[in-house]
């Protein structure tokens, strides 16, 4: 019997972790989960007959690396930046790896080492990076293959909150990992392709450069993402005027947002220390600069910013306007602080659904005539363990195991990212017998 060894139980793995367990038995294999929390590996295995938890250690990684040598597979849904240490044992192992992470250059290093140890070392292939490459480039080889001309190619993505569990002002709920959700927007400028002429945004401006897009008959608002340049290499599509990839969110929140961004209260670059038992008003006016002629609190910050009523409303129902309560940890990083009161206030709840939204936008030119298709995708979560965000990061990676140890294999080996066919066709052709499927419209424009 083979073993699946996947290294990470948190709440993206829950999908990923159900569906090897359910195909353990038709694919002959077994499920070894480690996590730093025993109880969060043995809560996602279950008990399940083919299935073991063991607890990583944070200390050292002997019992991680015998675990690398003895199986046939590593899923690694650790922290990102564990990754090519993952990599890196299993290689000297022989043993494939999956990440559902973003290829940096430490991992890519490892190519040459992973071809010669004949292994895979899959990468970005869960939704964002994963099901996004996937979608875009089987639109982008039937253009082409017909004969078209890429113009302009846009793609937004976006976990966000389902409709009956949508309760709050900010049309947002936290199906993932919350410091990313923090720090969104504050990693670098944005820059991107926009009807021939290069953009830059820096983080103080992104979330003004913003783009409605409707999905299954909703609109959202679109912020750019970091760095959408690099898919010109990635995708084959040098040549195109307009290139962009962003983040959606719910009418009203990346304005509201964008307040917390021009006071500097979503920073990371410096480790701060606060009273303890401040509130989160004075947490707040600690950001307000000197000199700004308002009494109120709420008016200083419309002063500095630009914030309408409505979007302050939101700032407010976040608590941090309120003389009574306030941060429980005192020291650390703004965007720390403002991280523990978000995962209070956006926390999914028992029964809650969030909703993962994806849009793709590819301008082309066929025989002299300009042609549209956008691609969308709309998709609940169950509840709030077996979420949508978990389905579409997590399924594409079990989806992916299966082919590599059951059959038929994508022979392939190296630091790959499914950006081809032989990754592509397979996959979202069972994604979508999974209920994970885009809706194609084409039109003359």
């Amino acid at each position: 019997m083979k073993t699946i060894l996947v290294l990470g139980a948190g709440r993206s793995s829950s999908s990923l972790i159900k569906r090897l367990l359910d195909r353990g038995k038709d694919c002959g294999w077994r499920v070894v989960v480690g996590d730093i929390d025993l109880s969060v590996a043995e809560q996602k295995v279950g008990g399940h007959p083919q299935g073991e938890a063991f607890k990583l250690s944070t200390e050292n990684n002997h019992e991680r690396d015998r675990r690398i040598a003895e199986s046939d597979l590593v899923i690694s849904m650790v922290p990102a930046f564990l990754h090519v240490s993952v990599a890196k044992e299993a290689i000297a192992n022989g043993v494939s790896v999956i990440t559902p992470s973003y290829v940096n250059d430490e991992m890519q290093a490892l190519n040459k080492k992973a071809k010669e140890a004949g292994v895979l070392v899959l990468n970005e292939i869960g939704l964002d990076p994963g099901i996004d490459h996937m979608s875009a480039m089987k639109v982008i080889n039937e253009i082409k293959a017909d004969g078209g001309e890429l113009k302009g190619f846009e793609s937004y993505c976006g976990g966000l909150v389902a409709p009956d569990s949508d309760d709050n002002p900010w049309k947002y709920k936290i199906s993932w990992n919350p410091r990313n959700v923090v720090l969104a927007g504050q990693g670098g400028s944005a820059t991107f392709l926009d009807d021939g002429v290069l953009k830059v945004e820096p983080p103080h401006r992104v979330f003004k450069k913003l783009r409605p897009v409707e999905v299954d008959g909703r609109m959202y608002m679109g912020y750019p993402n970091r760095d959408s340049l690099s898919y010109l290499q990635t995708y084959g599509i040098d040549g195109v005027d307009t290139l962009i990839r962003g983040t959606l969110r719910g009418e009203g929140y990346c304005e509201s947002w964008d307040a917390l961004v021009q006071l500097g209260m979503v920073r990371d670059d410096v480790k701060l220390t606060w009273k303890n038992g401040i509130s989160w008003a004075d947490w707040t006016r600690t950001f307000v600069p000197a000199g700004v002629e308002d009494d109120s609190l709420k008016g200083a910050i419309s002063q500095l910013t630009g914030a309408s009523d409505d979007e302050l409303s939101r700032l407010e129902w976040l608590g941090l306007f309120s003389e009574e309560e306030g941060p429980k940890n005192t020291n650390g990083t703004p965007a720390e602080i403002v991280q523990t009161l978000i995962e209070h206030k956006w926390q999914l709840q028992e029964g809650d659904r969030d909703l993962i939204v994806m849009w793709h936008r590819f301008e082309y030119v066929k025989d002299g005539k300009k042609m549209e298709i956008t691609s969308e995708l709309a998709l609940e979560g169950k509840d709030e363990v077996y979420t949508g965000m978990s389905n579409t990061v997590g399924l594409p990676m079990a989806l992916a195991a299966e082919h590599m140890l059951y059959g038929p294999g994508f022979n392939e080996v190296g630091v790959k990212v499914p950006v081809t066919e032989v990754f592509y066709l397979p996959l979202l052709k069972q994604l979508e017998d999974l209920g994970i499927k885009f809706i194609e419209k084409h039109r003359y424009v």
